[in-house]
């Protein structure tokens, strides 16, 4: 390599996002991912593999149907199971059915975690709290942006701890915060188009929190790669 390669590869790299600037293209992405490479983000704790409830706890509705709790809770399951991680889970719908029956008439009381995995057999709880589930989000020339947030804890019913996020530093729980793109400015005019964004929504955040408990890459292709409309 000469001594004009290096100044000769920022041209281009100058040219090439000047290029993307104009057309309005999205390539800062691929083109960080290609001199950079993908990178992976390590768990942030190791759950140990025990019978395990992952319980979507959402006493304010924030999430617009109940269908929304069971498909984020299961897919945290499934996710953690397909990778082995855990060997036996719990349906989230059962978690519920406690929650609800504990409850009674009282819309204002609260069944502990503890109640719940005590009367489903279960010695760890990963319990999700909805903060946010709006599907309008922001939204810009290329479409709207859904964003949901919850918090997320692991609650060890052998120790009767809070074993995740530390409760001294975080002691309402791990927030986890998505995004989805949808390119239909109109998508939420109709019933339907609210379901397809809210489905996905809620798949998106059942992985990232699912990715909370094991290595993964730290850039998605799929999602920042060749997806936006022109």
């Amino acid at each position: 390599m000469n001594a004009d390669t290096p100044r000769s590869f920022a041209a281009c790299l100058l040219a090439v996002l000047a290029a993307c600037a104009m057309s309005s293209c999205n390539i800062i992405t691929p083109v960080a991912y290609a001199i950079d490479g993908p990178g992976q983000i390590d768990a942030e704790y190791t759950l140990p593999d025990k019978k395990t409830v992952v319980f979507v706890d959402d006493p304010d509705n924030i999430l617009p149907r109940t269908a929304l709790l069971t498909a984020i809770g299961d897919g945290v399951s499934f996710d953690l199971m397909q990778r082995e991680l855990l060997t036996t889970t719990v349906a989230t719908r059962d978690a519920i059915a406690v929650a609800r029956a504990g409850a009674g008439a009282s819309a204002s009381k609260k069944v502990s975690n503890e109640s719940i995995a005590r009367a489903l057999d279960a010695s760890q709880v990963v319990h999700i709290s909805p903060v946010i589930f709006d599907l309008e989000g922001r939204s810009d020339a290329q479409g709207i942006r859904p964003t949901a947030t919850v918090r997320v804890r692991v609650l060890d019913m052998d120790e009767r701890a809070v074993v995740y996020p530390a409760p001294e530093i975080m002691p309402r729980g791990r927030e986890v915060v998505v995004t989805i793109r949808s390119s239909e400015l109109g998508a939420l005019a109709t019933r339907a188009g609210r379901t397809i964004i809210e489905d996905e929504l809620a798949k998106k955040l059942s992985v990232k929190i699912a990715q909370l408990f094991y290595k993964h890459e730290r850039i998605d292709l799929g999602e920042n790669l060749g997806t936006r409309k022109q």
